[in-house]
């Protein structure tokens, strides 16, 4: 491009410098924009490792239930068990006493 004169030198460098001033707002609003969106993934990050920790600890504490429970279960099957065996030991005492 060829310029006739300085006045369309000076005009078009005013319009490159109005380009690339442009150019600098619109580039630095888009890093913001950038930040921001960052700084939102962090936080949201941030709310999902604490959701994930409570989670880790509830289910922590149902495998800490279960297991008192499978305990209580069988402590309640082996004493059934004995009650089992002493309801037979007394009925045979006392088919020996009929018999008797």
């Amino acid at each position: 491009m060829a310029f006739q004169n300085f006045e369309e030198v000076w005009a078009a460098l005013g319009r490159l410098y109005s380009d690339i001033v442009r150019l600098q707002e619109s580039q630095q609003q888009l890093v913001e924009l950038h930040a921001r969106s960052v700084s939102a993934h962090a936080e949201q990050m941030k709310q999902m490792a604490e959701r994930i920790d409570q989670l880790v600890e509830s289910q922590q504490l149902l495998v800490d239930s279960q297991n008192r429970m499978t305990s209580t279960v069988m402590t309640l099957a082996g004493n059934l068990t004995h009650l089992a065996g002493m309801v037979e030991s007394h009925e045979r005492r006392m088919e020996r006493l009929e018999g008797q």
